[in-house]
């Protein structure tokens, strides 16, 4: 697991200011009012902040060499029901501990998470949520020059900065193709959200292909161009097959594409899983009432929102983390008829 530089002191806006060789009242301006400092001067003190790490402190002048009662969650999306459900649960535990959650939504965007990162610091939290270990190189310097307890969740398998909680996505792709061999599919593709956008679906992707390819069956991939959408779906997978008309079985990335592909074999009369089979991946509501009912992986959703919260609560009451601090908490595959 990757070591933090842990630090009972924040940098200062004299030490910015001494760095950057102006006076900490241009710095408090500069924080403040950008455009009314000099382009010249601005550049110096961004140039300070970034090498330094330095986060104002956006509590009172008697709190601030307290923490707050924040604790700050990142997610990628909260469109859809893989990190509502944690988050509910997160907030569940932490607000009967009287802690408060201060979520920030990345959109997938590494910048947008830098940003969020920034923003929660500043409130010196109680502790950070972050999904996924996958982070720019500021954050990273932000975080390493922090001494707030971090949890990375939804991904396990890398080394993290401090805490770990979730599952391999590489193993839950090896999963869905275990069971597709096992029912006889060789001949399979993959349909996916873009990798660049969400990388732990290139995760998913890879241990499918492996698997499917150590059996010396074929995968053959289509990517989204943004979002799942059920449209650019349907337009996928019927330029897939008629490229690809031995294709016997699709793995999606999640349920929303499998939702696509099923809607586009449905206009176009391939029964499945006669003609294809279709798995998803998060076991949304609606899988079981699909027509027919979809097989999903179902990941631990809530699990991962009360371990999350009993990690920090350890650390947060005797500065400890419990022995089993990295955790892998699997996921499981519900087998339904489109399989």
């Amino acid at each position: 697991m990757a070591r933090r530089r842990r630090s009972s002191q924040r940098v200062t806006m004299g030490e910015v200011a001494q760095l950057a060789d102006v006076s900490p009242s241009t710095v408090s301006l500069y924080m403040r009012r950008p455009d009314e400092v000099s382009p010249r001067r601005a550049e110096k003190i961004q140039s300070a902040i970034d090498r330094l790490g330095y986060l104002p402190n956006t509590m009172a002048g008697g709190l601030a060499s307290s923490r707050s009662n924040v604790i700050g969650v990142i997610v990628p999306t909260i469109t859809n029901s893989f990190f509502s459900a944690t988050l509910e649960t997160l907030e569940r535990h932490l607000r009967s501990a009287g802690y408060q959650l201060l979520i920030g939504n990345t959109e997938f965007d590494e910048s947008r998470e830098e940003e969020l990162i920034r923003s929660v610091m500043s409130w010196n939290p109680a502790g950070l949520v972050l999904t996924g270990f996958l982070h720019s190189r500021k954050s990273l310097s932000l975080l390493a020059n922090s001494d707030t307890p971090i949890v990375e969740m939804w991904d396990y398998g890398r080394p993290g900065l401090d805490m770990v909680v979730g599952f391999s996505h590489h193993a839950s792709g090896r999963l869905v193709a275990e069971h597709m061999l096992g029912r006889g599919y060789r001949r399979t593709a993959f349909i996916s959200t873009n990798f660049q956008r969400d990388v732990r679906a290139g995760d998913r992707y890879l241990g499918f292909r492996e698997t499917i390819e150590a059996a010396g069956g074929r995968v053959v991939l289509r990517q989204l161009s943004g979002r799942s959408d059920t449209a650019e779906t349907g337009r996928l997978l019927g330029e897939l097959i008629a490229e690809n008309p031995g294709i016997e079985a699709i793995c999606c990335s999640n349920d929303m594409v499998a939702l696509g592909v099923m809607f586009e074999c449905q206009r176009q009369g391939w029964p499945i899983p006669d003609r294809l089979a279709v798995a998803g991946f998060g076991n949304q509501d609606f899988t079981a009432s699909t027509v027919p009912p979809m097989t999903s992986v179902e990941p631990p959703r809530q699990e991962i929102g009360r371990h999350v919260a009993r990690l920090l609560m350890a650390r947060l009451r005797d500065g400890t983390t419990p022995q089993e601090g990295n955790l892998d908490l699997g996921v499981e595959l519900v087998v339904r008829e489109s399989t």
